[in-house]
């Protein structure tokens, strides 16, 4: 019987899709940052030379709107899940 590792014990399938990101922090206000992969309960962003909030923090995220077409993408609330080397996990709050 072979043991199933806690990465895939995960209630949402990861998709590994890098898109810009309005990433607003409660310190350091509005910056544009990258995801590294995203599901339909969070996302992990990379923050490269960006101090990394602490584990909890509320943050608001919204899909930087690359097509011009004038419609903003909705801002979505999403806590600090996981910090680990250049980037943070999120799981999106209702």
């Amino acid at each position: 019987m072979s043991k199933i590792s806690s990465n895939e014990q995960r209630k949402h399938l990861r998709i590994g899709l890098i898109v810009d990101i309005e990433l607003t922090l409660p310190e350091q206000g509005q910056i544009t940052v990258r995801t590294k992969n995203i599901s339909d309960g969070g996302l992990f962003l990379i923050l490269d030379d960006i101090e990394l909030p602490p584990m909890g923090t509320e943050v608001q995220v919204r899909l930087k709107n690359q097509l011009g077409d004038g419609d903003e993408p909705p801002v979505n609330r999403a806590m600090v899940v996981r910090a680990e080397g250049n980037g943070i996990g999120l799981e999106f709050l209702e």
